[in-house]
């Protein structure tokens, strides 16, 4: 390795070498960008922590006013507690296994349904605002 080998894969211009990253960031963000608003996962995410919190009543026995919660998941999602219902006499545990996933993702479509509303609400407002 020689003197003259010395530093030859360095660039000579700086300012050339830092614009190449930027170049690459800013099209990372527009790759990165959300599919789907924040608000599509607000419900799910309500829905599994309520289930959560309403199980606590079974660990911690000063929390059985938690029942209540769990009355009114029961209540709020109502074609899956239907099934959950007919589970709860010989298989409780499936049933509320049944309830947290399924009413989880119940609440997941019913979001995206709302968002598919609202867009295509957006959109044909935009049209006849045109």
């Amino acid at each position: 390795m020689g003197a003259d080998n010395f530093m030859n894969n360095v660039p000579r211009d700086i300012e050339a070498t830092h614009e190449g990253p930027r170049a690459i960031l800013q099209g990372a963000r527009s790759l990165t960008r959300q599919a789907h608003p924040d608000w599509i996962y607000f419900l799910p995410i309500l829905h599994f922590c309520v289930c959560l919190m309403s199980t606590l009543r079974y660990f911690v026995p000063g929390l059985q006013y938690l029942s209540v919660m769990w009355d009114f998941v029961v209540r709020v999602d109502f074609p899956i507690s239907l099934v959950a219902n007919a589970l709860t006499p010989k298989f409780a545990p499936l049933a509320a296994i049944w309830v947290v996933v399924v009413g989880t993702l119940w609440w997941y479509l019913l979001s995206r349904v709302a968002e598919y509303l609202f867009d295509n609400f957006k959109s044909r407002r935009k049209s006849v605002a045109e």
